[in-house]
């Protein structure tokens, strides 16, 4: 999903967010399993991995717009990932992972929004959080994080992270190294296949402050951390990739982007997206995903994922929702 215009109004990077503590925010909360409410700020720790979900937007989105190959009934099913005028929730945002002494972001949010301009797939923003805040509340500085990692770079995850998303020449991490798959610098300039300009380069040149001396692509396969891998799924953009994190104690979580971007793609993977550089591709590696998914002590995180962010894919081949009682060990 593309980024509105900036908004003036947004907090700036420098100020501290005081509405939550460190205490407040380190606890864990039970899984809420709705699938049609957004997300919070949340902290889980899974073997040696601690994950904050960074929060930054949230968007309601017209179902047969984001899928074209779906139909209206085809909903009726699916309700319970829909808000109440029935149109799908999703949310916006960064993971944090922090291993040891090391710590990743993977994407960058949605930049700053207004909220107001929206694609012909959204209906509207539901809120416009802000994703330098949220890292205050968690207490991480962003110049501090040196690894910002995208699963690509659609304006609605490298938001933070592009030449205009603060005053300044160095983004709001001005200390960070980008890391990509291979094949994602390549789309620059080129429009997706939906003719959606997500994909074209800003006026700068470059969809990543200092692109060129500041980006690194990796290939498939290529650890860029302890226990943070990349695996290439390409399709909805020629680059796309994962990041497969170890646990550290057997278990594997897929930080997978838009290869889904809601949990009723599990049932139905045929569904394309509206943005799907190439369709057959995203297909395939969208299968190749849920087939992964489906192995034991193998989870997933979907970042637009409404508050089902965390799940798995059960033995019916559908989304189940992490849950503190038995999936936390």
């Amino acid at each position: 999903m593309s980024a509105p215009r900036p908004a003036d109004h947004h907090r700036r990077p420098t100020e501290k967010a005081t509405t939550s503590t460190m205490d407040d925010i380190r606890q864990s909360h039970p899984a809420d399993d709705s699938g049609s409410r957004l997300p919070r700020l949340w902290t889980r720790t899974i073997g040696e991995l601690t994950l904050s979900y960074v929060p930054d937007a949230g968007v309601a989105m017209i179902p047969t717009r984001v899928y074209p190959a779906s139909a209206a009934a085809d909903w009726h099913p699916h309700r319970h990932h829909m808000t109440d005028a029935e149109h799908l929730a999703m949310g916006c945002g960064a993971l944090l992972v922090e291993r040891g002494g090391t710590r990743v972001l993977l994407d960058a949010g949605h930049g700053r929004i207004s909220g107001e301009d929206t694609e012909h797939f959204q209906h509207g923003f539901e809120h416009v959080q802000d994703l330098p805040a949220s890292l205050a509340s968690l207490g991480v500085d962003p110049a501090e994080l040196e690894t910002v990692a995208f699963t690509h770079l659609h304006d609605d995850h490298s938001g933070w992270a592009r030449p205009d998303a603060v005053e300044g020449p160095h983004s709001l991490f001005p200390n960070a190294r980008w890391i990509v798959g291979e094949g994602e610098l390549e789309l620059r300039g080129a429009a997706s296949a939906s003719d959606d300009s997500q994909g074209a380069a800003p006026a700068s040149g470059e969809r990543l402050a200092g692109e060129r001396e500041r980006t690194t692509a990796v290939a498939d396969g290529t650890e860029i951390a302890e226990g943070v891998r990349a695996w290439a799924l390409p399709g909805h953009t020629p680059g796309h990739t994962a990041w497969i994190l170890d646990t550290g104690d057997g278990r594997r979580i897929v930080a997978f982007g838009d290869a889904m971007h809601s949990p009723v793609q599990v049932a139905h993977p045929d569904w394309a997206v509206v943005l799907d550089h190439d369709r057959a591709e995203a297909e395939r590696s969208r299968r190749r995903l849920i087939g992964l998914l489906a192995q034991d002590g193998v989870y997933g995180y979907g970042v637009h994922f409404a508050d089902q962010q965390l799940g798995t894919v059960d033995t019916t081949g559908h989304w189940r929702p992490w849950d503190d009682r038995t999936d936390a060990r």
